[in-house]
């Protein structure tokens, strides 16, 4: 994702960071073991970087007044066209613009800068796609060409319309083009004089016919006013191109009203389509659930696909019994808070060896309390202590290399578990129940504890789909992927030969 600045950047990075706490599920997409993991940067820093999907977060929109100032912080600055090609071309495949502002909204009459021209141009085609290139406006291009233009927008300007001259719309111009006052950003209609640009068409056909079809092409309204009219009558011909002009205004904010009643209608009709698609996920599941809780043990309708996390009423109340009973039954899952233990915290120290008198008990206190606990989440406790929201490979191997000097450890698959000194590693553990704050992912929590699940949940009766589905409920997971399933399964089996 690219963002406009660093604040953009560091909320989009804080939300990120609260919906990781909330599903453990997408910690995946965020390793720095991965290839290509999901990055957050300004587009000062993004050079370089490139993904299938980028997403562009533009930050900047109109006030709660409605207007919009034309201060774009680096689109102003010399080179601002630059800094936006890199931000658009970070895509491999498609870019997704996310954006309060309209390119309708930004007035090149107020500013001179490139990189804002070319961000207006920008937004209008994420909009409208390739027309919106040809249509596109460059601002004025000149004055007045005649008298006649002039009287004629002095007139309209006391009519309270605002206009600007020799517009520029591809290889074309618009004598006069009234801005539209509710878009500043954009023009109502185009005015066509019977000036200087008239006169210099080599035919009739050229002046009357093909110049302001290929205008209303470009997406143009054109009203033509005759300097004829205009000397014989100036009062009436005035008069007649300001109805017309309040007309056409009349009907735009007609459709525009039209457009956002269909855009409110479809994001309502989208909201409750998700809705009904979920009502039916869940009821799908529960009844899958209850399925596979009636069928003889040894049975299972395991696709390996990924499924929604859903237990019927009668699979809840059995296992939640079961724990409740169990001898040395199910603690909470209790999150470490590693500053707490130290006086205080220096990221610039963090790398220092004289700094390990402060390092090293923060990893205890993550390690013995929350041990057995994965080398990926304690070099993160830690780097979340120190205010950094990304945990580097230089961070990680700093806290791992410390913490294997003090604690012994054993190895998964999924990575490193550092045992607290109260447990010998690969000892039988208790599972710890998640709670709405403090939730972990399948690969977080080392096998024996997943074993200690699978023994909870085999002895409340549960079997096969039912009890991999139990296993996950309790670990607050709402979906099921084929590698957490694996890991269940694995757990499962170890806890039925441990029956047997």
């Amino acid at each position: 994702m690219v963002t406009f600045n660093s604040e953009q950047q560091g909320l989009i990075e804080d939300l990120l960071d609260e919906e990781r706490r909330r599903d453990p599920a997408i910690e995946p997409y965020f390793s720095e073991v991965e290839l290509e993991p999901l990055f957050v940067k300004n587009l000062e820093s993004v050079q370089g970087d490139e993904r299938d999907i980028m997403y562009f977060s533009i930050t900047y929109g109109p006030d709660h007044a409605g207007a919009v100032s034309m201060n774009f912080g680096p689109m102003n600055r010399s080179g601002g066209q630059r800094r936006l090609n890199v931000a658009i071309t970070r895509a491999r495949l498609e870019l997704r613009v996310f954006s309060s502002l309209k390119g309708e909204q930004m007035d090149l009459a107020r500013t001179q800068a490139l990189g804002v021209r070319d961000l207006k141009h920008f937004l209008e085609f994420a909009e409208r796609g390739t027309r919106a290139l040809a249509e596109a406006t460059h601002g004025s291009l000149g004055g007045f060409e005649s008298p006649f233009e002039q009287a004629v927008a002095e007139a309209l300007g006391r009519k309270g319309w605002e206009l600007h001259t020799q517009i520029g719309a591809s290889s074309f111009r618009v004598d006069l083009a009234v801005v539209h006052p509710d878009a500043r950003g954009t023009y109502l209609t185009g005015i066509e004089c019977d000036g200087a640009t008239y006169h210099r068409s080599a035919t009739a056909r050229d002046r009357d016919l093909l110049r302001e079809q290929v205008l209303r092409d470009l997406g143009w309204e054109i009203l033509r006013v005759w300097s004829t009219d205009w000397w014989v009558d100036r009062a009436g011909t005035l008069e007649k191109i300001d109805r017309k002009l309040r007309d056409l205004l009349a009907l735009s904010r007609e459709r525009r009203a039209a457009e956002v009643q269909r855009a409110a209608a479809a994001e309502e009709a989208a909201a409750a389509i998700a809705r009904a698609n979920a009502d039916a996920a869940q009821s799908a599941a529960v009844a899958r659930a209850g399925e596979v809780d009636n069928k003889p043990a040894g049975h299972s309708s395991d696709t390996g696909r990924t499924v929604s996390v859903e237990a019927t009423g009668r699979t809840t109340e059995t296992y939640a019994r079961n724990v409740a009973d169990s001898p040395g039954a199910a603690t909470q899952f209790v999150e470490a808070d590693p500053a707490s233990v130290v006086d205080g915290v220096s990221a610039d120290d963090f790398f220092n060896k004289a700094y390990d008198k402060t390092l090293l008990p923060m990893i205890n206190h993550v390690v013995e309390v929350e041990g057995p606990v994965l080398d990926v989440v304690l070099a993160r406790r830690i780097a979340r202590a120190h205010g950094w929201q990304r945990t580097g490979a230089r961070i990680q191997e700093r806290v791992v290399i410390l913490a294997a000097s003090a604690h012994l450890s054993t190895t998964e698959e999924v990575g490193t578990f550092f045992w607290p000194s109260r447990l010998e590693p690969g000892a039988a553990v208790g599972f710890r129940l998640a709670t709405e704050d403090n939730t972990r992912s399948v690969d977080e929590v080392c096998l024996p504890e997943l074993v200690a699940l699978a023994q909870d949940v085999l002895s409340g009766g549960l079997t096969a789909e039912a009890a991999v589905l139990a296993m996950a409920r309790e670990l607050g997971l709402q979906r099921l992927r084929a590698t957490s399933r694996s890991r269940f399964e694995a757990a499962m089996a170890q806890a039925q030969a441990q029956v047997r």
